[in-house]
């Protein structure tokens, strides 16, 4: 399938890559249709999750496991009737990037991550509820300030 970016006008995706989420991104709720693909600008492999029928939004995504070390949320029995799963064994926990000027004070939000069911398509974002997790954590600034913004 061809989805139409702002940042990299038509992109192939694989019909496999595209997910559905029931309530929308937060900010983005009209939008329940999203494709996850690789971009690599610059030579650096990008993880995106665009949706499929606006040129925005589209997100920069990364595996949180990548910058942070045992990162586990825990979702409600409420999140994973969205996701039509019954445990979180073989789902897929992304978190959106805020990318500034400066990519060194890029920000991971590990509050509210993406959860994608790959058996169902189904997808979602949920707020973690009992978590000490940031909303904007700064990998490329955790050895200055301990990565962490206290927002």
């Amino acid at each position: 399938m061809e989805i139409n970016t702002r940042d990299f006008g038509k992109v192939s995706v694989e019909d496999n890559s595209v997910y559905t989420f029931p309530h929308g991104i937060y900010g983005f709720e009209e939008d329940t249709e999203f494709a996850l693909f690789v971009q690599t600008p610059d030579g650096l492999p990008f993880l995106y999750l665009q949706s499929t029928k606006n040129d925005v939004p589209c997100f920069l995504v990364f595996e949180p496991e990548e910058f942070v070390d045992g990162y586990s949320p825990s979702l409600t029995a409420e999140d994973l009737a969205v996701l039509e799963a019954k445990e979180t064994d073989n789902l897929v926990c992304l978190v959106i990037a805020t990318v500034p000027s400066d990519v060194s004070a890029l920000s991971l939000n590990l509050k509210s991550p993406v959860v994608l069911n790959p058996a169902t398509k189904k997808a979602g974002q949920f707020i973690l509820r009992d978590s000490d997790y940031p909303i904007k954590y700064y990998p490329f600034q955790a050895e200055e300030s301990g990565g962490k913004d206290g927002a």
